[in-house]
Protein backbone atom coordinates (compact mmCIF):
# COMPACT_ATOMS: atom_id res chain seq x y z
CA UNK A 1 0.00 0.00 0.00
CA UNK A 2 1.42 3.28 -1.09
CA UNK A 3 4.11 1.17 -3.27
CA UNK A 4 4.21 1.77 -6.91
CA UNK A 5 3.46 -1.32 -8.14
CA UNK A 6 6.05 -1.83 -10.88
CA UNK A 7 8.25 -1.27 -7.49
CA UNK A 8 6.24 -4.03 -6.10
CA UNK A 9 6.96 -6.31 -8.69
CA UNK A 10 10.48 -6.00 -8.94
CA UNK A 11 10.74 -6.50 -5.29
CA UNK A 12 8.98 -9.61 -5.48
CA UNK A 13 11.56 -10.67 -8.05
CA UNK A 14 14.28 -9.95 -6.13
CA UNK A 15 12.67 -12.11 -3.22
CA UNK A 16 12.13 -14.77 -5.50
CA UNK A 17 15.99 -14.82 -6.18
CA UNK A 18 17.19 -14.64 -2.70
CA UNK A 19 14.66 -17.59 -1.09
CA UNK A 20 15.97 -19.47 -4.36
CA UNK A 21 19.66 -19.01 -3.24
CA UNK A 22 18.80 -19.32 0.64
CA UNK A 23 16.35 -22.69 -0.57
CA UNK A 24 19.62 -24.48 -2.34
CA UNK A 25 21.54 -23.85 0.64
CA UNK A 26 18.99 -25.34 2.86
CA UNK A 27 18.27 -28.71 1.08
CA UNK A 28 21.85 -30.17 2.27
CA UNK A 29 20.82 -29.33 5.57
CA UNK A 30 19.33 -32.31 7.51
CA UNK A 31 18.43 -30.39 10.44
CA UNK A 32 15.04 -28.96 10.97
CA UNK A 33 14.73 -25.36 11.32
CA UNK A 34 12.15 -23.65 14.46
CA UNK A 35 9.44 -22.12 13.82
CA UNK A 36 10.87 -18.89 15.49
CA UNK A 37 13.73 -18.80 13.15
CA UNK A 38 11.47 -19.32 10.02
CA UNK A 39 8.90 -16.36 11.36
CA UNK A 40 12.55 -14.15 10.98
CA UNK A 41 11.61 -14.20 7.53
CA UNK A 42 8.39 -12.72 8.12
CA UNK A 43 9.18 -10.00 10.86
CA UNK A 44 10.13 -7.13 8.10
CA UNK A 45 6.62 -6.67 7.13
CA UNK A 46 4.39 -8.44 10.35
CA UNK A 47 6.56 -7.33 12.95
CA UNK A 48 8.75 -8.86 15.97
CA UNK A 49 5.66 -9.56 17.45
CA UNK A 50 3.56 -10.38 14.56
CA UNK A 51 1.43 -6.50 15.21
CA UNK A 52 1.52 -6.19 11.44
CA UNK A 53 1.95 -2.84 9.71
CA UNK A 54 -1.45 -0.87 7.68
CA UNK A 55 1.77 1.08 5.53
CA UNK A 56 3.00 -2.58 4.18
CA UNK A 57 -0.62 -4.00 4.04
CA UNK A 58 0.91 -6.65 6.40
CA UNK A 59 -1.82 -7.42 9.18
CA UNK A 60 -1.73 -8.26 12.73
CA UNK A 61 -1.18 -12.22 12.73
CA UNK A 62 -0.17 -12.88 16.29
CA UNK A 63 -1.98 -15.46 18.29
CA UNK A 64 -4.47 -16.74 14.81
CA UNK A 65 -4.77 -20.56 15.39
CA UNK A 66 -2.28 -22.63 13.81
CA UNK A 67 -4.50 -24.05 11.28
CA UNK A 68 -5.58 -21.07 9.59
CA UNK A 69 -1.97 -19.80 9.28
CA UNK A 70 -0.81 -23.20 7.56
CA UNK A 71 -3.68 -22.97 5.56
CA UNK A 72 -3.23 -19.29 3.94
CA UNK A 73 0.39 -20.54 3.73
CA UNK A 74 -0.21 -23.06 1.77
CA UNK A 75 -2.76 -21.22 -0.54
CA UNK A 76 0.04 -18.53 -1.17
CA UNK A 77 2.43 -21.32 -1.99
CA UNK A 78 -0.08 -23.32 -4.27
CA UNK A 79 -1.30 -20.03 -6.18
CA UNK A 80 -5.01 -20.21 -5.01
CA UNK A 81 -4.37 -16.89 -3.30
CA UNK A 82 -1.88 -13.77 -4.27
CA UNK A 83 -2.61 -14.45 -8.35
CA UNK A 84 -4.62 -11.22 -9.59
CA UNK A 85 -2.22 -8.82 -10.38
CA UNK A 86 -3.50 -5.72 -8.72
CA UNK A 87 -2.91 -7.71 -5.65
CA UNK A 88 0.46 -6.46 -4.70
CA UNK A 89 -0.07 -7.57 -1.52
CA UNK A 90 -0.46 -11.25 -2.44
CA UNK A 91 1.94 -11.48 -4.98
CA UNK A 92 4.28 -10.62 -2.42
CA UNK A 93 2.84 -13.40 -0.06
CA UNK A 94 3.52 -15.43 -2.81
CA UNK A 95 7.09 -15.09 -2.94
CA UNK A 96 7.48 -15.33 0.77
CA UNK A 97 5.61 -18.29 1.57
CA UNK A 98 7.85 -20.19 -0.90
CA UNK A 99 10.73 -20.06 1.67
CA UNK A 100 8.89 -22.15 3.76
CA UNK A 101 9.99 -25.29 1.66
CA UNK A 102 7.73 -28.36 3.36
CA UNK A 103 4.83 -29.06 5.01
CA UNK A 104 6.78 -29.12 8.83
CA UNK A 105 8.25 -25.86 8.39
CA UNK A 106 4.60 -24.94 7.68
CA UNK A 107 3.21 -26.01 10.73
CA UNK A 108 6.31 -24.92 12.50
CA UNK A 109 6.12 -21.09 11.57
CA UNK A 110 2.31 -21.53 12.31
CA UNK A 111 2.38 -22.98 15.66
CA UNK A 112 5.17 -19.73 16.34
CA UNK A 113 2.52 -17.55 14.87
CA UNK A 114 0.00 -19.05 17.10
CA UNK A 115 1.74 -18.88 20.35
CA UNK A 116 2.69 -15.22 19.73
CA UNK A 117 0.63 -13.08 22.34
CA UNK A 118 -2.50 -11.94 20.77
CA UNK A 119 -2.12 -8.14 19.27
CA UNK A 120 -4.86 -5.68 19.09
CA UNK A 121 -4.10 -2.69 17.05
CA UNK A 122 -5.95 0.80 17.24
CA UNK A 123 -8.49 1.18 14.15
CA UNK A 124 -7.88 2.86 11.52
CA UNK A 125 -10.94 2.92 10.32
CA UNK A 126 -12.66 6.18 11.49
CA UNK A 127 -16.46 7.36 11.66
CA UNK A 128 -17.61 3.78 11.02
CA UNK A 129 -21.06 2.62 13.00
CA UNK A 130 -20.13 -0.48 14.27
CA UNK A 131 -23.84 -1.25 15.30
CA UNK A 132 -25.26 -0.42 11.39
CA UNK A 133 -21.97 -3.22 10.79
CA UNK A 134 -23.47 -5.79 13.58
CA UNK A 135 -26.29 -5.80 11.21
CA UNK A 136 -24.31 -5.83 7.83
CA UNK A 137 -22.63 -9.14 9.23
CA UNK A 138 -25.27 -11.52 9.80
CA UNK A 139 -24.30 -12.15 5.79
CA UNK A 140 -21.20 -13.59 7.47
CA UNK A 141 -21.67 -14.92 10.17
CA UNK A 142 -23.30 -18.00 8.77
CA UNK A 143 -19.75 -19.06 8.14
CA UNK A 144 -17.15 -17.18 10.20
CA UNK A 145 -19.66 -17.69 13.41
CA UNK A 146 -21.63 -15.22 15.31
CA UNK A 147 -18.58 -14.62 17.10
CA UNK A 148 -16.45 -14.14 14.50
CA UNK A 149 -14.03 -17.04 15.79
CA UNK A 150 -14.24 -19.13 11.98
CA UNK A 151 -14.54 -22.93 11.96
CA UNK A 152 -11.41 -25.26 11.52
CA UNK A 153 -13.31 -27.97 10.39
CA UNK A 154 -14.57 -25.82 6.89
CA UNK A 155 -11.18 -23.93 7.36
CA UNK A 156 -13.32 -20.66 7.51
CA UNK A 157 -10.84 -18.25 8.67
CA UNK A 158 -11.51 -16.06 12.06
CA UNK A 159 -12.30 -12.76 12.22
CA UNK A 160 -12.71 -11.51 15.44
CA UNK A 161 -10.42 -8.82 16.70
CA UNK A 162 -9.10 -8.27 12.82
CA UNK A 163 -7.25 -5.02 11.74
CA UNK A 164 -10.32 -3.03 10.44
CA UNK A 165 -8.21 -1.67 7.39
CA UNK A 166 -7.39 -5.36 6.49
CA UNK A 167 -10.88 -6.97 6.86
CA UNK A 168 -12.05 -4.10 4.44
CA UNK A 169 -9.34 -4.17 1.81
CA UNK A 170 -10.25 -7.98 1.47
CA UNK A 171 -13.73 -7.72 1.23
CA UNK A 172 -12.97 -5.33 -1.14
CA UNK A 173 -10.64 -7.32 -3.15
CA UNK A 174 -13.60 -10.20 -3.05
CA UNK A 175 -15.85 -7.25 -4.65
CA UNK A 176 -13.40 -6.41 -7.32
CA UNK A 177 -12.62 -9.95 -8.91
CA UNK A 178 -9.14 -9.28 -7.10
CA UNK A 179 -9.80 -12.24 -5.04
CA UNK A 180 -11.38 -15.52 -5.41
CA UNK A 181 -10.99 -15.89 -9.18
CA UNK A 182 -8.63 -18.78 -9.07
CA UNK A 183 -9.43 -22.33 -10.09
CA UNK A 184 -9.83 -24.38 -6.95
CA UNK A 185 -10.76 -21.61 -4.89
CA UNK A 186 -13.54 -23.30 -3.13
CA UNK A 187 -14.75 -20.01 -0.88
CA UNK A 188 -13.99 -17.06 -3.72
CA UNK A 189 -17.01 -17.54 -4.98
CA UNK A 190 -19.35 -17.12 -1.74
CA UNK A 191 -17.26 -14.87 -0.42
CA UNK A 192 -17.68 -12.83 -3.94
CA UNK A 193 -21.37 -13.06 -3.73
CA UNK A 194 -21.22 -12.03 -0.26
CA UNK A 195 -19.54 -8.90 -0.79
CA UNK A 196 -20.92 -7.88 -4.12
CA UNK A 197 -24.21 -6.37 -2.15
CA UNK A 198 -22.14 -4.73 -0.23
CA UNK A 199 -21.61 -0.70 -0.29
CA UNK A 200 -18.73 0.76 0.37
CA UNK A 201 -19.88 1.99 3.86
CA UNK A 202 -21.28 -1.45 4.40
CA UNK A 203 -17.52 -2.75 3.81
CA UNK A 204 -16.39 -0.10 6.44
CA UNK A 205 -18.93 -0.49 8.80
CA UNK A 206 -18.51 -4.63 8.80
CA UNK A 207 -14.91 -4.25 9.31
CA UNK A 208 -15.42 -2.07 12.41
CA UNK A 209 -17.47 -4.34 13.86
CA UNK A 210 -15.28 -7.40 13.45
CA UNK A 211 -12.65 -4.95 14.75
CA UNK A 212 -14.36 -4.98 18.18
CA UNK A 213 -14.91 -8.60 18.59
CA UNK A 214 -12.35 -10.36 21.05
CA UNK A 215 -10.99 -13.29 19.01
CA UNK A 216 -10.49 -14.86 22.91
CA UNK A 217 -14.40 -14.55 23.70
CA UNK A 218 -16.27 -13.59 20.54
CA UNK A 219 -17.63 -10.30 22.58
CA UNK A 220 -17.96 -6.64 21.94
CA UNK A 221 -14.43 -5.49 23.91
Amino acid sequence: MGIPFVRMIATVGSLTGVLTISGCARSSVTASISGAELFKACVPCHGAAGEGSSTLGAPAIAGLPAWYVSAQLERFQTGVRGQHADDVQGLRMQAMSRQVRSEIETMAVARHVASLPHVTNTAAIGGSDAAAGQRAYLLCASCHGVTGRGFEAGKVPPLAGMDDWYVAAQIRKFKNGVRGMTPGDAFGPVMQAVAAPLSAEDINQVAAYVHLLSSERGTLR
